[in-house]
């Protein structure tokens, strides 16, 4: 979640650089988080939209989807087996069973559902967002063309829903599949088949691009390792100190930067005639990294980091931006004279004293939580 939400704050910051819009462009490839931001676009919704509404986070017309649901289903379903199960646990670590003790413990494993959480408010939120828009939940309605990667789990294969042939299933629902980030949310089903997030098999799906004729891709990747040792003022000693969250959040990281990295090299070696423009936030920026993937009250904090990430790249690269960019007839205006932090937003001081008692109760009640330490 703030992957996504660090993308619509890099979207909000290229549509203040560019000469056009970001909804001018031929192609959306969508994965993961990336793929509800991605859907959006093809469905006309504008960058300045989009940032405005998830991060001023209006009540009654909420960007994104509630993402915290319990799969209470799945979990009374798989209960029914507690018994079998429990059964040969210990039959395996009595005394002349097949296993030990450590085996039985594995075995309970079994009870977990799929998924910890349901995804469906993915799918319903974007539905909405169409509806209200007037578009169809549907790949050939879009104003513009769009590819949501998700991956299918009995086959181990990439699929991307919006190509010729894949283009009977509902947007909607194709970016609930590439959205199902393993062991949190359960596979969404489609035809039968199970899908889970599209970042499982590759990082960045490039290669889509570049089969339907893209000569300039714009690969927006929130998703880099930290960098502690570099940063100005680097978190105290190693990170396995601060528990398995931050672990694990920096392995998943790695992981995928690391795929990443090794794709762009391969694609710039075969395709040399392709430009590939690379936007995502610094490693040794400890601001990225104070909230796990999934903390959307973050969402102000990371967009607006987001926005300046990119603003401020564009400013140290301007002449190498400026001549990509030139290559396919698009002109960059001077980041210098770009504002520091996105206008549009309804500041604070004007709204009613209702909405600032509750914007001031909601600012006390995260900063009571805190990020991860």
């Amino acid at each position: 979640m703030t992957g996504a939400v660090w993308e619509i704050g890099a979207l909000r910051a290229l549509e203040e650089l560019l000469d056009r819009s970001v909804l001018d462009l031929d192609l959306y490839v969508g994965v993961s988080g990336g793929a509800f931001v991605s859907a959006l676009l093809a469905a006309g919704v504008s960058p300045r939209q989009i940032y405005d509404e998830a991060v001023a986070g209006h009540p009654r017309r909420r960007v994104f989807p509630p993402l915290v649901r319990l799969g209470l289903g799945d979990v009374l379903a798989r209960s029914r087996r507690a018994p079998a199960v429990l059964f040969r646990a210990l039959a395996d670590a009595l005394p002349g069973g097949e296993g030990s003790i450590s085996d039985a413990a594995l075995s309970l494993f079994e009870l977990l559902p799929a998924g910890l959480l349901d995804s469906s408010g993915v799918r319903e939120s974007l539905a909405e967002i169409l509806r209200r828009r007037g578009v169809a939940d549907d790949f050939a309605a879009l104003p513009r063309a769009l590819r949501v990667v998700a991956v299918d789990l009995d086959r181990g294969e990439a699929v991307a829903f919006g190509e010729k042939g894949r283009r009977g299933v509902p947007v909607s629902r194709a970016v609930q599949a590439s959205t199902a980030l393993p062991g949190l949310y359960r596979p969404v089903r489609i035809r039968g088949r199970d899908y889970v997030d599209g970042g499982v098999k590759k990082t960045a799906h490039v290669n889509l691009a570049i089969h339907e004729g893209a000569r300039l891709v714009l690969c927006i990747n929130p998703m880099v390792p930290l960098r502690n040792e570099g940063a100005r003022r680097p978190l105290p000693g190693p990170l396995s100190g601060r528990g398995v969250a931050y672990v694990l959040d920096q392995a998943l990281r790695i992981m995928l930067y690391g795929r990443m990295q090794y794709g762009l090299e391969r694609y710039r070696a075969e395709h040399p005639e392709v430009d590939i423009l690379v936007l995502q936030p610094e490693p040794a920026d400890l601001r990225m990294f104070r909230y796990n993937i999934l903390r959307y009250g973050a969402r102000r904090v990371v967009a607006e980091l987001g926005y300046r990430a990119t603003l401020q790249a564009f400013r140290r690269r301007r002449q190498a931006y400026a001549r990509l960019l030139a290559r396919h007839g698009i002109a960059l205006r001077d980041p210098r004279r770009v504002p520091d932090s996105p206008a549009g937003l309804e500041p604070l001081a004007v709204r009613s004293p209702v909405a600032r008692a509750l914007e001031a109760s909601l600012q006390r009640l995260e900063s009571a939580l805190g990020p991860r330490r």
